[in-house]
This record gives structure tokens, C-alpha cells and sequence, in this order.
């Protein structure tokens, strides 16, 4: 065998590959004509057929198969839902989301200083949480109703600086 060029900066010719490529080569098919018939070189591992699996016995087999739930049966609520035209899905988001929304800001009011916290849960699982748990359940995009979360939130918060400003004077100063 050839030794090794340990010259890190040397650059084969392409005679020399040339010459590597045939000594490979002639080895692959040196190789090939010493095994018998159907043992065949497999250069790749990709190449290699997958072993068969072993069969599990009946015995090893669940009662009732999980994997298959079997056909998809909608609920009450997505029967309703798909009746409804895209205007009208609509307007229901709209109406929705903005009772949300209001119910939402309010209760970051309603619970009173004692009970502030719970009104922040209540806040965050109407505003963050419900959405996406309907979403799921009703398979369908509530984007629409978000929105109109969101403007009935700020409109509210509008009403609440109103009301307050009116009743202070509009003069807001840190309570005492």
C-alpha cells in the first residue's frame, strides 16, 4: 500500500485521485467475486432492507385498540355553529368577544382592593385562556372575536377614566 502524504498542504493531482479512484474500485470488485452469489456490497446504510418485524402474539394485543378513535362525531355546539352563515359566525364573535372583553376590565374592578388577585385570574383565564380552550373545542379561528375583546377592553378603559376623571374633577391624585 501506498503510504500516506503527511504534508497537510499538499494537493492531490488528478492523476493521483485518478489513480486512488481505480485502486478502489479494483478492490470493490476483488471483494465482490471472493463473496458468493446474493451477498452483494451495500455501500450505503440506507440501502440495507429493513429487518422483518416480529409478529406480537394475539395474546400480547390490547383488548380495546386506542389508536383508532374511529370516526370524528361533532358536538352540539359545532352542529350550531356550522349552520350559522359567515356573516352571522360573525356577528357572534363580535358580541362575544365584547361581552369578554367588558367581563374581563371588570373584574379587574369588581373584586375590590381585598380580593384584587383573584380578579387578575379571573381577568387572565376570560381573556387569554377562554378563547383558545373554544377555539379548540369549536375547531374554529376566533381571531374576529379577539378583536372585538380588545376594543371592547380599551372602550371600557375609556369609560372607566370618564367616570372617575368626572368624579374627581379630573383630578387625579394617588389615594390616601
Amino acid at each position: 500500500m501506498d503510504q500516506q502524504n503527511n504534508n497537510p498542504n499538499h494537493v492531490p493531482t488528478a492523476e493521483e485521485i485518478a489513480r486512488k479512484e481505480a485502486e478502489a474500485a479494483r478492490h470493490l470488485a476483488e471483494e465482490a467475486a471472493e463473496k458468493p452469489a446474493g451477498q452483494a456490497f451495500v455501500p450505503y446504510v440506507d440501502d440495507v432492507p429493513d429487518a422483518p418485524k416480529p409478529a406480537r402474539p394475539a395474546a400480547a394485543l390490547p383488548d380495546d385498540d386506542d389508536d383508532d378513535d374511529g370516526e370524528y362525531i361533532p358536538s352540539e355546539w359545532e352542529k350550531r355553529i356550522d349552520k350559522l352563515t359567515p356573516a352571522q359566525w360573525k356577528r357572534w364573535q363580535i358580541i362575544g368577544g365584547a361581552a369578554v372583553g367588558a367581563a374581563a376590565f371588570g373584574s379587574l374592578f369588581l373584586f375590590g382592593q381585598d380580593l384584587s388577585t383573584y380578579g387578575i385570574v379571573v381577568a387572565v383565564l376570560l381573556a387569554l385562556l377562554l378563547p383558545r380552550y373554544l377555539e379548540k373545542a369549536w375547531r374554529r379561528s376566533l381571531n374576529t372575536g379577539r378583536i372585538a375583546m380588545l376594543v371592547a377592553m380599551v372602550v371600557v378603559m375609556v369609560v372607566m377614566i370618564l367616570v372617575f376623571g368626572v368624579q374627581t374633577g379630573f383630578t387625579f391624585k394617588p389615594a390616601q
